[in-house]
This record gives structure tokens, C-alpha cells and sequence, in this order.
């Protein structure tokens, strides 16, 4: 079969979006608003390793891979009736090589912590990623990254999910929440003022990824009093993204909202400072976040990518989803 491989551009977003709900399993709708800040806008972006495929006519696309820099594949696709065809492989091969680019090597360099060039690419787990790794439950990616010689990962998360309809705070947990008064620490939404001391917080004891979405979260929504912190006279302690349909923007817990229904809810990430830890501020951190999520009107909600099953079934979420990363050696 006949094909081409072209460089995708955002003038090209509204087929793809349309490619990607004819090409991918039931509960994982696309839609432009997730599409636009997830790749268009997205910085991280690599254009020479995201691509689309175009069919003799030049005027159907029939598949796409999209790249992010260091070193992630974001998302691939096919057309149903384009499979088997070496359309999948063909796109998969052209982002190894402009990821294994001196060029791309030379940019990837900056974004690793390592300060030195990525040696395998991996499915999933990008800044704006849509997913942590290739879902369970798409058994023909499995079937074609494992064809192809991609490595699957022991490590694996999940989705989680909750009715919201019988949630309340429990009773030893709202015993906690009084202590934690009592000595001083306030569970609160957060607000402009604040916003200094949580970037603090989340600089000094979480990742950059997290620091990332944080500030980019702000920027986005002038009011941040969807993130919920843990205040200690002026500095925060803890904090939790939570995310409901006026969010404006779209966190990964409710990528898929049209599976979680028209009042939904999210939350993640979510995270108390070191010295904080052990004396059941997570826990009680994460019930004020559900329970405001809730006072907001979402029905059901879900937390996202995560392996603490037991901590979060602690207040009834139950795994929803599960993902397994790929790599593959881009470099020598």
C-alpha cells in the first residue's frame, strides 16, 4: 500500500482529532480542547517526531504519532482499515530516528535531569501526556509494540474512580483534621496570595514535572482556589489539584470526563511536605479535596495515574484503568 509520511501542523488538528476517535477503543473520547492543550500548546512538543501518515491520494490521513521531547511518544494511531499495512511501524521508525537526531539529542539534554541525552524512548508520561504508559486494555498496541520489539516495563499505575453520591469524611478523619487544627494547620483552597509559598512547596519536595503543571495551572486560571493546600502559619505544607467541569483547564483525571459524565470530578497531584508526613495529613489533605470537589456539584471522580491503590481505596476509589510503559533504545 501506498503512503506518505508528513510532518503534522496545527492546521491539521481537526482531522486528527477525528482520526483519533475512528481509531481508538470506547472511553478514551478526543476532543479539540484536549487536543490543543495537550499538543498545540504543548512546549515540549517535538515537530520533526510527530508526524502523520497520508494516503496515495494525498488528501486522507490515515495515521499519526505524536512526540514529545526528551524522549516520549505521546500518542499513535491508525485507521482501522489501514492496519497490518507497515503504516504503524513506518510511523513509529521515522519518530525514533528524529528523536535519535543530533538535534533532538542536543534539545533532550536540557529536559533530563541526568544533563545527559536520553537512551530509550518511552511510550506515554510526557509533560501534557494523555496517557502513563499503553493502556491494558488496548490489546492490538500491545500486540504491536511487543512485534515490534519494544520492552514492556514491570512497573504499571492506574485510574482510579469513585461515585461520589455516599462520600463523606470519615469520622476518624475528621478527629485528624481537628488535631491538625489544634496544632496550627489549616486545610484551605488556595488563593492568589499563596501562590508564592506553594511553588516553595512543591520546588523543594516533589518533582519539576509537578512544579510545572503547578505554575502552568496558574497562568492558566487567575483564580487557584481549585487547588487545595495544608497551611502552617505562612507556609504550605501540602497541596492537591482538584478539577471539575468549570476547571479551565483540563487536568489528566478528567481527560476523559465523557466516561465520568456531565458533572465530574478530578483530583491529582497531591503531595505533603517531607517534615509533614506520618501524621495523617495526606489522608485528611485528600478527603477536604474530595469533599470540595463534591460541594461542587461533581457526581463521579477520578484520580489518575497512580500505584497507591490502598491509600486511595482508603475513601472508596476503585482501580478504573490500567497502563503499562514501553521503551525502546533510540540511542547508542
Amino acid at each position: 500500500m501506498s503512503f506518505s509520511i508528513e510532518a503534522y501542523t496545527e492546521g491539521k488538528a481537526d482531522q486528527v482529532v477525528d482520526l483519533w476517535d475512528e481509531s481508538m477503543p470506547v472511553g478514551f473520547h478526543m476532543d479539540l480542547r484536549l487536543w490543543r492543550q495537550n499538543v498545540d500548546r504543548c512546549d515540549r512538543l517535538s515537530a520533526s517526531a510527530s508526524l502523520i501518515a497520508v494516503d496515495s491520494s494525498g488528501s486522507k490521513i490515515i495515521g499519526f504519532v505524536i512526540s514529545k521531547l526528551p524522549n516520549h511518544i505521546s500518542a499513535l494511531a491508525v485507521l482501522p482499515e489501514y492496519r497490518r499495512c507497515g503504516v504503524g511501524r513506518a510511523l513509529i521508525d521515522a519518530a525514533l530516528s528524529a528523536l535519535a537526531s543530533a538535534e533532538s539529542l542536543a534539545a533532550s539534554v536540557k529536559l533530563t535531569s541526568s544533563g545527559q541525552p536520553p537512551t530509550h524512548a518511552i511510550t506515554g508520561q510526557d509533560y501534557a501526556h494523555f496517557f502513563p504508559g499503553v493502556p491494558d486494555s488496548f490489546t492490538e498496541a500491545r500486540a504491536f509494540f511487543d512485534a515490534l520489539g519494544w520492552n514492556r516495563s514491570d512497573g504499571w499505575c492506574v485510574d482510579l474512580k469513585r461515585d461520589l453520591q455516599d462520600f463523606v469524611i470519615a469520622p476518624e478523619v475528621s478527629l485528624s483534621m481537628e488535631r491538625l487544627r489544634r496544632d496550627g494547620i489549616e486545610l484551605r483552597p488556595c488563593a492568589l496570595s499563596d501562590v508564592p509559598a506553594l511553588y516553595d512547596h512543591v520546588r523543594e519536595n516533589f518533582s519539576p514535572r509537578w512544579l510545572f503543571e503547578t505554575q502552568q495551572r496558574v497562568e492558566l486560571e487567575p483564580d487557584p482556589s481549585e487547588i487545595m493546600i495544608a497551611v502552617l502559619g505562612d507556609k504550605v505544607i501540602g497541596f492537591a489539584h482538584t478539577f471539575t467541569n468549570r476547571s479551565v483547564k483540563l487536568g489528566p483525571s478528567v481527560y476523559w470526563r465523557a466516561e465520568l459524565g456531565e458533572n465530574y470530578g478530578g483530583l491529582g497531584p497531591i503531595g505533603v511536605s517531607k517534615d509533614y508526613r506520618k501524621i495523617g495529613l495526606g489522608l485528611a489533605l485528600l478527603s477536604y479535596g474530595v469533599w470540595c470537589v463534591k460541594q461542587a456539584g461533581a457526581a463521579l471522580m477520578a484520580i489518575d495515574w497512580t500505584v497507591l491503590v490502598d491509600f486511595y481505596g482508603r475513601l472508596g476509589f476503585q482501580p478504573w484503568r490500567r497502563f503499562t510503559p514501553y521503551t525502546k533504545e533510540i540511542s547508542k
